[in-house]
């Protein structure tokens, strides 16, 4: 598949790594030359200095043969054009990077189709629904969403007061639940371990439960005594448009939210978008007198989304000592995707890049795979596979299959249905399978559907 991607900033180098494959012709363009030294020396891509916008630069980018284009740049407005001229030449798949989807107007007609833009998404907005997803339960880590609308997979913890606790998986409660989800991987420490039925569910367990969306929360109402708690105290560190997203979806579930920025004109022009009920504190949210200010000492979560990452992650790491029971920090450069994850202190860490290479997945629907977080620090990750319908596997129970035995299935989509692996489930071509992989057991796995 011959792909264009335009910017070479932080999201599309990353995107153009994980879609450089002997199977994809991946062409870059950037008006800075600055990172293709890089890509180049790490990846088989072409690269082209210059403006995505101007049609000559476009057509020596091949966009007349082009499957599929990526606009991913820093510049909106840019995009949208870039997409505008793929269409013109027959592109007949897009997907554009915004800021803000105000640039839109459904009810005056102003749609992306009626500019020729093909899918759209908004960094900010995906990167708030993540925090948005994890923010009113304490034990719940992350939430993926997949292709299937009614099919999810949750990270969450196994607390040390959790009724669950020392007990084997296939010892848990609740037999409709357990026939209805699957445990497809598990972290303890600093191992991945892929669990079975003998499995004993450990305190600091980090669990990756999968299913249909209404299993998975009968599992997690069963997993804590904790309940959503509607009347609580937010506090999020910097006013971005991040924070806006987040605090207006805050506030109207009924929850307090206070936001400490450091710049007072920032603060102002904040307050100025928001409606009543927001307190802003000036100063630096890496300021113990700050926070003991905004109420940390009450605080049941604690978001940052400042600009300047190494701020983002030391603020966190703060409010945690100085009482607040949740702490989520999101960054943005790619060095932080699989360090924040990993430490301790912070209960939930989110990548505005990564949440965005994971967005375009999605949206690209076919062959795709998600890049978790945690999983990454061993390598692994989740993708879809499909059953073809000359497939190996068409036809066939799942014990009968001889797939490889560390392979767990996490989910199988079958039209509307969202089904639970078992040894008796026979697969049929259409299928679309979910399950956990590493870069080997990829390979292994492949030949099946093939």
């Amino acid at each position: 598949m011959k792909i264009i991607i335009i910017g070479a900033g932080e999201l599309g180098c990353l995107l153009a790594e994980r879609l450089s494959t002997s199977v994809n012709d991946i062409t870059i363009i950037d008006f800075s030359k600055e990172g293709f030294a890089r890509l180049r020396d790490k990846l088989d891509i072409m690269t082209l200095g210059g403006d995505a916008t101007n049609i000559e630069t476009m057509k020596k980018a091949g966009i007349a043969r082009a499957d599929l284009l990526l606009a991913v740049s820093g510049d909106q407005a840019a995009n949208i054009l870039a997409c505008q001229i793929a269409g013109h030449f027959g592109v007949k798949r897009s997907i554009c990077r915004l800021y803000s989807f105000d640039v839109f107007s459904e009810k005056d007609g102003l749609t992306p189709e009626f500019f020729g833009v093909g899918k759209v998404f908004s960094s900010p907005a995906e990167c708030a629904r993540k925090v948005l997803d994890v923010l009113r339960r304490r034990i719940v880590l992350e939430r993926v969403i997949f292709s299937h609308p009614d099919a999810t997979m949750v990270t969450t913890v196994i607390s040390p007061n959790s009724p669950l606790k020392g007990l084997r998986i296939k010892e848990l409660p609740g037999v409709e639940i357990l026939n209805n989800i699957r445990f497809a991987a598990l972290v303890r420490g600093h191992q991945l371990m892929f669990p079975h039925g003998d499995t004993v569910l450990c305190p600091n367990d980090k669990i990756y439960v999968a299913g249909r969306k209404d299993y998975v929360e009968d599992f997690l109402n069963s997993a804590s005594e904790e309940t959503e708690r509607k009347k609580q105290l937010v506090i999020i560190a910097g006013a971005t448009r991040l924070c806006e997203i987040i605090a207006l979806d805050v506030l109207s579930a009924g929850m307090e939210v206070r936001v400490i920025e450091r710049s007072p004109e920032a603060g102002e022009q904040f307050l100025a978008r928001m409606p009543s009920g927001v307190m802003v504190v000036q100063g630096a949210a890496t300021d113990k007198d700050v926070l003991t200010e905004a109420g940390i000492d009450n605080c049941e979560t604690f978001v940052s989304t400042e600009d300047d990452d190494e701020n983002s992650i030391l603020c966190c790491i703060i409010a945690k000592r100085l009482g607040a029971r949740k702490v989520i920090a999101v960054t943005h450069k790619p060095e932080y995707i699989s360090i924040v994850p990993v430490m301790d202190v912070i209960d939930c860490g989110f990548n505005s890049t990564l949440v965005s290479v994971n967005t375009i997945f999605r949206l690209m629907e076919e062959g795709t795979f998600r890049i978790d977080s945690r999983l990454q620090a061993f390598q692994a990750y989740l993708t879809e596979f499909t059953v073809k319908p000359n497939s190996r596997l068409n036809g066939k129970l799942l014990k009968d299959c001889r797939l490889p035995s560390a392979l767990v299935l996490a989910m199988i989509f079958r039209g509307a249905e969202v089904i639970t692996p078992a040894g008796s489930t026979m697969l049929q071509a259409g299928d679309i399978v979910v399950t956990v992989v590493t870069p080997t057991s990829e390979q292994q796995i492949k030949p099946f559907f093939e």
